[in-house]
């Protein structure tokens, strides 16, 4: 409830010093009277789990176990180490999967975390007002909660994952000095207030998977004076005709066209750099995947993704385009039978220029348990795309409602592979 107060404050102009000064340890205290200590940390036990509740040790540097009592710790507490100002270092271990709501605020010395690639999850205000430079956040992260790194006024530098789909409310907002980001092709929302009062971010690339920006996600608090997505005078740098595009123009914000042309009225001159034949194959390493080149247009270069590179890849992310050697192609379909029969695949991620999925492109991927596709211009689901997926399946669609409707028809055509123990949301 306090939390909930002072927060109310800082959305309508009060402030982070507020925050500071008011904040109380009622949480932690909550928790140590319920915890057991190791080495200085506060946990509680479930089952073959550990969670770190605290910290009432006097370390600035501290590594967080991996194990105690035989069993691995897995989840960083809510508030277990909030306003641990002492703090300059903190590295967490391999295993854990989730770092909890406000779980290193107002840590504002700790200036390096080291996260592990088993991180899945962080939560609201996770990191907010600490010391951090800098933050790569690893591979797996699926989940950052909204205002989870708010005021974090030294924070210069940030690389997000591919495979995140959300940029939360005011995520990024008053990190004053963030000059380097870069947003992923797999990012479909960027929210309200997410990099509000970052004003030393000159410009900034927008995807073109992004199709909402300004939004409010369902269930977090309204604020009474809204925050805007953008600093005003940053650079949007987007594709003509994208959703941030539109949004740049509504806002009076300046644009910059992703071909490099400062003035995005200019559509006449095309890019010098030559696309491929159609019919070449190119692979994607980064990606790993293989694409095969469908228009050579200079203004338009397209491909399909015709297979994958890494057999053993359990998790893969079909982006909205492609960069090879200069020339920036939009990723429009997945060829047939592109996956079929990959037993390794877990997770895909399907960008938002993807207009058709092949016959048979997933079929047989029995292990295929999460799928994310963007609707609108998806239009055609070939016959048996994800015949024999994972039967309990969870297919997540991104977009607006309209389109999101008619693409959930679609998905639930028997022709496809369609089974009822399918979750289509």
């Amino acid at each position: 409830m306090i939390q909930k107060k002072i927060r109310s404050l800082i959305y309508t102009g009060l402030g982070l010093v507020l925050c500071v000064l008011l904040c109380s340890g009622i949480g932690k205290t909550a928790q140590a009277a319920e915890s057991k200590t190791y080495n200085g940390f506060m946990y509680e036990e479930k089952e073959s789990e550990i969670t770190i509740t605290g910290y009432v040790g006097d370390k600035t540097e501290v590594v967080i176990p991996g194990e105690i009592n035989g069993k691995k710790v897995t989840t960083i507490g809510d508030r277990a180490f909030n306003d641990c100002t002492s703090l300059t270092s903190v590295t967490i271990p391999e295993g854990v999967t989730s770092i909890g709501d406000d779980a290193f605020e107002l840590c504002v010395n700790l200036t390096s975390i080291s996260l592990p690639k088993s991180l899945t999850s962080i939560g609201s205000w996770g990191f907010s007002a600490t010391g951090l430079t800098s933050i790569t956040i690893p591979e797996n992260v699926r989940s950052i909660g909204c205002d989870a790194f708010f005021s974090c006024s030294k924070l210069k530098k940030v690389v997000l994952p591919e495979g995140i789909t959300r940029i939360s409310s005011r995520t990024f907002a008053m990190c004053s000095n963030l000059t380097d980001i870069t947003i992923p092709d797999s990012v479909t929302s960027i929210d309200e207030g997410a990099f509000c009062g970052c004003n030393k971010l000159d410009s900034i690339v927008i995807p073109d998977s992004v199709i909402e920006i300004d939004v409010r996600k369902k269930g977090e608090p309204l604020n009474v004076n809204r925050w805007s997505a953008f600093s005003r005078g940053v650079t949007i740098i987007c594709s003509k005709n994208s959703a941030a595009y539109k949004y740049a123009k509504e806002n009076n914000l300046p644009i910059k066209l992703l071909s490099g042309k400062e003035n995005p009225s200019d559509d006449s001159k095309q890019n010098n750099t030559t696309p491929a034949k159609k019919g070449t194959t190119l692979t994607i390493s980064s990606k790993k995947i293989k694409i095969k080149v469908t228009s050579s247009s200079k203004k338009n270069p397209t491909v399909t993704v015709t297979k994958i590179t890494d057999k053993k890849a359990k998790k893969l992310t079909l982006p909205a385009t492609v960069k090879v050697k200069g020339v920036t192609y939009k990723v429009t379909a997945v060829s047939d039978k592109a996956f079929k029969g990959n037993k390794k695949l877990t997770t895909v991620t399907i960008g938002s220029n993807v207009t058709k999925i092949g016959k048979e492109a997933f079929s047989g991927c029995k292990n295929l348990k999460k799928i994310t596709v963007t609707a609108g211009k998806l239009k055609t689901i070939s016959k048996n795309a994800f015949k024999g997926i994972n039967k309990k399946a969870t297919i997540t669609v991104k977009g607006t409602k309209k389109a999101k409707i008619a693409l959930k028809k679609q998905l639930k055509k028997k022709s496809i592979g369609y089974v009822k123990t399918w979750k289509i949301k």
